[in-house]
């Protein structure tokens, strides 16, 4: 299982490094920093993608550059009012086993808890279940 998951981080890890160099051809410049947001809910070892940028950026355009990797806070909407809090929060007045649940299935979500605002359970995951870049710094 730990190769698998490994390969999983490799890919996503590829294709950052692939999406910056293409920014930085495309712009002419030189990257000089990198962001990457990894949300809480995205299933990545943030330590293992933090590893593999730096394994794999050596030998490329990227080798000097500084790579910052932070983890993203999950946000949830609910639905029927509006309301936007923190998963976790949300996640309080559940059982250690639901929220283990939660964080593998937070689709389930609607079925486990309700809106602090209007009780009802009609939720989307806002954010924080992505890997995003965040910000390029470029030396053009």
């Amino acid at each position: 299982m730990g190769s698998l998951r490994s390969l999983h981080e490799l890919s996503l890890v590829q294709g950052i490094i692939d999406a910056v160099e293409e920014t930085a051809k495309e712009r002419g410049g030189k990257v000089k920093s990198v962001r990457v947001g990894v949300g809480e809910l995205a299933s990545f070892d943030i330590r293992l993608v933090r590893q593999l940028i730096s394994d794999v950026k050596r030998g490329t355009s990227l080798e000097g550059a500084s790579m910052f990797v932070e983890p993203e806070k999950s946000r949830v909407r609910c639905l029927s009012c509006g309301r936007v809090w923190d998963f976790q929060e949300l996640g309080e007045s559940l059982t250690p086993d639901e929220r283990e649940m939660m964080h593998f299935l937070p689709e389930l979500l609607n079925s486990c808890s309700k809106c602090p605002s209007c009780s009802k359970s009609y939720f989307e995951i806002a954010e924080g279940r992505s890997v995003r870049i965040i910000e390029v710094v470029l030396d053009v």
